[in-house]
């Protein structure tokens, strides 16, 4: 978990039920949202300073204050906006968010997971917000494509990206010492040699593994960057067809169950990850190379700063252009029926400054520093931010994290969204793969060819209800 990114709200590894969806969405149908901030009106304005000056109350669900990034952006706003009064709830879940829809009480901004804006955006819980940057003349410019596209849906912005993540490969340059690779030999545009690498790599004590070799993380939402990387696709281009079961996505599942098999099943890989702890597992040597985001980074720079290790990106399998990837993260969104939209829009584009941003990684890196650890910056969603970050907040540490924190924007810059994301239904359809499809398959319930058609059918009939 981003150790900075005030990550909080409802956890899409548990999206609601069908029923609960369509339960929803008839609650919606039946005129719940008599919104103040409507397409329509918000009313296009000649000028920014036209704007009302933000005061009253404001309300806040889904971002958490508990790390030192969070609360200094938060009291940074409270600094700007003295009138405003700010309640953060730091936690919510859909089934809350959907009854205060329907009582017409929804909180005034939402720190919302982007692949939930198609679903929310369809049912017409979020304000778009294309009025609202057009008055301000509002650069969006500065944010990463792919971060905007997950914040949009039917060709409308709903939400500013405020964090961003991607995937990379995490490397012990000990362990590969002792099977005799150097890091700079290997082409990870070549899956199988990966593959290889892991069965090598991996060390037991008789029965008792000690090491993993190489964990490619498709059980756990990496699936995607292997499956477009092998050239594969999870949706057609409309968005109204799942395709889990294109030849090239069933190919990409068949690469990563052998990958397992060979280094001893995934069934002794989940037994040995209850050893692990708070997602250290590389950072402890617990795991010779690792697919991870890019928060890695910083849980290694706390827990053990003096492990030789490489950040390697991933390429698509025989290599090509981009980088095999996928970019997420969080955004702030106003509901429609908002109280005080105008306070939500200020502290959106606040939150949004560089100078915001400035000032917490100032408040993070003073609390590394306290704590005798290196800082890492997090990444924002602003292409802007993250190089002030890195220009005036960071610095260099030594060659193997400086690398990496260079590395992440290019990585961020080449990497796409997932394609479930413009679907109203992307949290079932992601549940759906990953249960009926990647799991049954890694633990040998089923070949992935039928995994994966028979997640294709339980998703496609899914998506045909919305």
């Amino acid at each position: 978990m981003d150790e900075q990114s005030g990550r909080r709200g409802p956890s899409l590894g548990r999206p609601l039920s069908r029923r609960a969806v369509l339960r929803g969405s008839a609650a919606l149908g039946g005129g719940a949202l008599a919104a103040s901030l409507a397409p329509g009106r918000v009313g296009r304005r000649a000028a920014a300073q036209d704007a009302p000056k933000p005061q009253g109350k404001l309300l806040s669900w889904g971002y958490g204050t508990e790390n030192p990034v969070a609360q200094a952006r938060i009291e940074d706003f409270q600094r700007a906006f003295p009138d405003v009064q700010l309640e953060i709830v730091p936690e919510f879940d859909d089934a809350k968010l959907l009854t205060a829809v329907a009582s017409e009480s929804v909180p005034d901004l939402l720190w919302l997971d982007r692949l939930a804006t198609a679903g929310w955006a369809s049912r017409e819980v979020l304000t778009p917000l294309a009025d609202l940057i057009e008055r301000d003349g509002y650069d969006t410019g500065r944010f990463y494509e792919s971060a905007l596209a997950e914040a949009s849906y039917d060709g409308q912005l709903y939400g500013i990206p405020g964090s961003m993540d991607l995937r990379v490969l995490y490397a012990n340059l000990d362990a590969l010492a002792e099977i005799g690779v150097d890091p700079a030999t290997i082409d990870t545009g070549n899956w199988d040699r990966l593959n290889e690498l892991g069965a090598q790599l991996v060390k037991r004590d008789g029965d008792q593994i000690q090491r993993w070799g190489f964990d490619h993380k498709v059980w756990s939402g990496f699936f995607y960057l292997w499956g477009v990387g092998n050239g594969g696709s999870f949706m057609n281009d409309e968005g109204d067809e799942v395709t889990f079961d294109d030849p090239k996505i069933v190919e990409a599942l068949e690469w990563g169950v052998k990958g397992f098999d060979d280094q001893g099943g995934f069934q002794a890989f989940e037994a040995f990850k209850t050893t692990f702890q708070g997602d250290e597992q590389f950072a402890r040597g617990q795991v010779a190379m690792t697919m991870y985001e890019n928060w890695m980074l910083g849980i290694t720079a706390r827990v053990a700063p003096e492990l030789p290790f490489a950040v390697l990106p991933v390429l698509p399998r025989g290599g090509g252009d981009g980088f095999a990837s996928f970019t997420g993260g969080r955004g702030w969104y106003i509901p429609q029926g908002a109280q005080n939209p105008e306070a939500a829009w200020a502290f959106i584009k606040h939150m949004h400054t560089d100078e915001n941003w400035l000032v917490a990684g100032n408040a993070a890196k003073a609390q590394r520093k306290a704590e005798g650890q290196p800082y890492i910056p997090s990444l924002t969603g602003s292409k802007t931010a993250d190089q002030a970050q890195l220009e005036r907040v960071y610095e260099p540490i030594e060659a193997k994290f400086d690398a990496a924190v260079r590395l992440f924007p290019e990585v961020l810059a080449g990497s796409p969204t997932r394609e479930i994301t413009a679907s109203p239904g992307a949290t079932l359809l992601n549940q759906a793969l990953e249960n009926e499809g990647i799991l049954p398959a890694l633990r040998k319930q089923k070949e992935p060819a039928q995994a994966l058609a028979d997640a294709d059918e339980s998703a496609q009939n899914e998506l045909d209800l919305l």
